[in-house]
């Protein structure tokens, strides 16, 4: 009688959940298992938060970057939309110049267990094909080709302050965290001439480094220090130009695709020998999935 009682209040939270006036509490123990299969029963009756996306093209973001002796590089992360097969072929980016590269998933595993597939609202880690760590970061997507992705330097946001000790104003630069993305941001202008805690405003926001995959709707965070702001992104700009750093980057790899592997090397003036370029990444400029941006 008294297991039955308690299925019936455990079903009632559940119930009264969706409101969320109530807040139930458990009083469980993880030596004895006093009440676990209580918690267990209450965290299944409840309702999914966001709906079901497995019709949708692919999308996976990228959370953390391995490299496994034997196996090769390894992603893992959260499948956010469609459903990722063993041998699919996904675009990985954006890059440092936005560009996305084509790549095979080689196999899956969840919970440290071999899978075929992976479906959308589930975490899983994939060992992709011919590609280095050094090319990976988190904050990188896994995305169907048919969805033809595309990387933005700049994005507009609806945001409210939650906390700042002066004013926010133009040129500000405080670190965006959207979804795994996490990287320095300047505000380029606002509906406001400045901003203080309690204030709401649109905000043009640019990356200072690498542009990012962003989707409208998303939400996100902006703080620096103290400072702590929150909104949703409302409109992406496709026609911003890229950082002068990457437009470098940029005129370097056209050089270097430009010297044939044949052409040997040749005397310059000063009777020195010029050198091909034999590796544009240098190894100290790798971008693990720790690095702070």
């Amino acid at each position: 009688m008294e297991v039955h009682w308690k299925n019936q209040v455990v079903v009632l939270a559940a119930c009264n959940f969706a409101t969320e006036r109530l807040c139930p509490i458990f009083q469980v123990s993880n030596v004895s298992g006093l009440n676990l299969d209580l918690l267990k029963m209450f965290m299944n009756l409840l309702m999914p938060r966001s709906p079901n996306y497995d019709n949708e093209p692919a999308e996976f973001q990228i959370d953390d970057t391995y490299s496994v002796p034997g196996v090769g590089t390894v992603v893992s992360g959260l499948c956010i939309k469609g459903v990722i097969r063993v041998n699919d072929v996904l675009y990985l980016g954006p890059d440092s110049l936005g560009k996305f590269t084509p790549i095979a998933i080689k196999s899956i595993h969840r919970k440290r267990m071999p899978v075929k597939e992976v479906r959308s609202g589930q975490t899983a880690s994939f060992a992709l094909k011919k590609m280095k760590r050094s090319d990976t970061r988190k904050g990188m997507f896994l995305l169907a080709p048919s969805l033809n992705p595309q990387a933005y330097w700049e994005f507009e946001g609806e945001i409210l302050v939650l906390r700042h000790p002066t004013t926010i104003s133009p040129r500000f630069q405080a670190m965006v965290h959207c979804g795994s993305i996490r990287q320095t941001a300047t505000i380029i202008r606002m509906t406001r001439k400045c901003l203080r805690t309690g204030d709401k405003a649109g905000v043009l926001f640019r990356f200072i480094k690498n542009p990012e995959y962003l989707r409208e709707g998303q939400k996100m965070v902006f703080r620096e220090g103290r400072t702590k702001a929150i909104g949703n992104i409302v409109r992406l700009i496709s026609d911003a130009a890229p950082n002068n750093v990457n437009k470098t980057k940029a005129k370097k790899m056209v050089r270097q695709m430009k010297t044939s592997p044949e052409d040997g090397p040749s005397d310059d003036k000063s009777g020195k020998k010029k050198g091909r370029h034999r590796n544009f990444y240098p190894e100290n400029e790798s971008t693990g999935s720790n690095n702070v941006q």
